[in-house]
């Protein structure tokens, strides 16, 4: 599930539902496709959700959320990615668990007004709770990931929520430096009904996750100094069969045990551009714009 990787109480509207409204999503629906493309905007707004401008819609039956607004405000970081064989890749055996690989060519803002491109190769290894991912590689090397099963109660179908409690984690973030964290999240799957982004308009399931982490770092002294690092999250993701993730708004509160640095709230928005694939789009928009980025 999302963790994210940003995100008000809501008002619970429980519609009846007939036989055939219903959205249920299983774990092979979310697997993605060999050749699959697509592109995502990711921006971090320095404000709580409620301020930030941001609207992620009701909980409830038969909802529709609207989540085109501009983000051209808050400098997006541009995501390419393609899903590609394993013979496309330069670091496979290094793997050997993985199924396949994602490219992602990565294009963010940076202090002098322009943007710095970076690529990364992302594994992953099919499992019958999803597609997990299990190492990383791109300029820093390669960092391996640990496989986490956050216990979703397949299938996913609206009303359905579950806990994650005590979950210890520990996490290679660069060569040297390591995290570990204890995490306590509560999920539930809030919604279903259309979701209308710049990649078109889907067919949805979303999931609301709140709780909180505790992290401390190691094998970089200017996170270390930090003590530990206590997040809240409030964060919602949207899922669409036969794509996956296609839309998340993350909340994170963030305090620092060592006193020298005032607690600090951000909303994290990623959401898909365009979309080479779109077997549950009912409008696609943008695929023109990502395929002429292709042959450049």
């Amino acid at each position: 599930m999302f963790i994210v990787r940003a995100f008000a109480a809501l008002a619970f509207v429980l519609l009846p539902l007939s036989a055939t409204a219903q959205i249920t999503l299983t774990a092979d629906d979310l697997r993605l496709p060999l050749d699959m493309a697509w592109e995502q905007e990711v921006a971090t707004i320095p404000a709580r959700l409620a301020d930030s401008g941001f609207d992620v819609g009701a909980a409830g039956a038969d909802q529709f959320f609207d989540l085109t607004g501009s983000l051209a405000d808050h400098w997006p970081t541009h995501i390419l990615s393609f899903v590609v064989s394993l013979e496309q890749t330069p670091g496979a055996a290094d793997f050997p668990a993985a199924d396949y690989a994602v490219f992602n060519i990565i294009n963010a803002p940076n202090a002098s007004g322009g943007t710095d491109e970076t690529e990364t190769y992302t594994y992953f290894e099919r499992q019958p709770q999803g597609d997990v991912p299990i190492g990383a590689e791109g300029p820093a090397g390669q960092v391996p990931a640990p496989v986490i099963d956050t216990g979703i109660p397949w299938p996913l179908e609206f009303g359905k929520s579950w806990e994650v409690e005590d979950w210890s984690l520990e996490q290679f973030l660069a060569p040297g430096v390591t995290s570990s964290g204890l995490y306590n999240y509560q999920y539930a799957v809030d919604a279903w009904g259309e979701i209308r982004l710049p990649a078109g308009t889907f067919d949805c399931l979303r999931v609301h996750q709140t709780g909180v982490g505790v992290v401390s770092f190691a094998g970089d002294a200017q996170l270390a100094a930090l003590g530990e690092v206590t997040a809240e999250i409030d964060a919602y993701g949207w899922y669409a069969k036969g794509v996956g993730v296609i839309a998340t708004v993350v909340e994170t509160r963030q305090t620092f045990a060592s006193g020298d640095i005032a607690p600090i709230t951000t909303v994290q928005i990623a959401r898909l551009i365009a979309l080479s694939n779109p077997a549950s789009a009912i409008e696609t928009q943008s695929w023109g714009a990502l395929k002429r980025r292709f042959a450049e």
